[in-house]
């Protein structure tokens, strides 16, 4: 079973990235395990003098996660225009190493816009060097009208994140 480590870019509690990554890891139980990160809003401040040397004890476990996973997802809003302080964060944390180097990547921006967002994520990924394409890139924009206040997400954009996790299993 191939491991997928999901970094979730929000800062809230109940969000709509974290339900969308976990109806993946539902609808792919079996085939894909998904291990769900969406605790950045803990992680220490980048700090360049320690991303080589004294690293922290948390940021060091996250980068064997990201090394040791098959692939990773990332799932993120947008928020003022922009990537989220705290996955920009981490991803900083990760510029010092090659863990993302030709690593197979999703990204998935669900916000009410996301453009700016989508597309920072991609530039900063390319930047990492992730091994993603268009069709592990998913945008979903207006995402609250896609997910009922039970929880249940639209059938069209279950369709599109199927399709994009397929998409990521023919690059591991």
């Amino acid at each position: 079973m191939k491991n997928i480590f999901a970094i979730i870019g929000s800062a809230q509690q109940n969000s709509s990235n974290i339900k969308l990554v976990q109806f993946l890891a539902k609808r792919f139980s079996g085939t894909l395990y998904i291990e769900v990160f969406d605790a950045l809003r803990t992680l220490p401040h980048f700090d360049a003098v320690q991303t080589l040397e004294n690293v922290p004890a948390v940021i060091e476990s996250i980068r064997k996660k990201i090394e040791d996973a098959d692939a990773v997802l990332i799932s993120s809003p947008e928020y003022v225009f922009s990537i989220p302080a705290g996955l920009k964060n981490v991803l900083e944390w990760c510029v010092a190493t090659t863990i993302f180097s030709e690593k197979p990547l999703a990204i998935i921006v669900a916000s009410a816009d996301g453009r700016k967002s989508f597309e920072e994520i991609k530039l900063i990924m390319k930047t990492l060097g992730a091994l993603f394409n268009d069709k592990t890139c998913l945008l979903i924009s207006g995402v609250k009208g896609k997910i009922s206040a039970e929880d249940n997400i639209a059938f069209n954009t279950q369709d599109q994140l199927v399709e994009v996790l397929q998409h990521l299993q023919e690059l591991v």
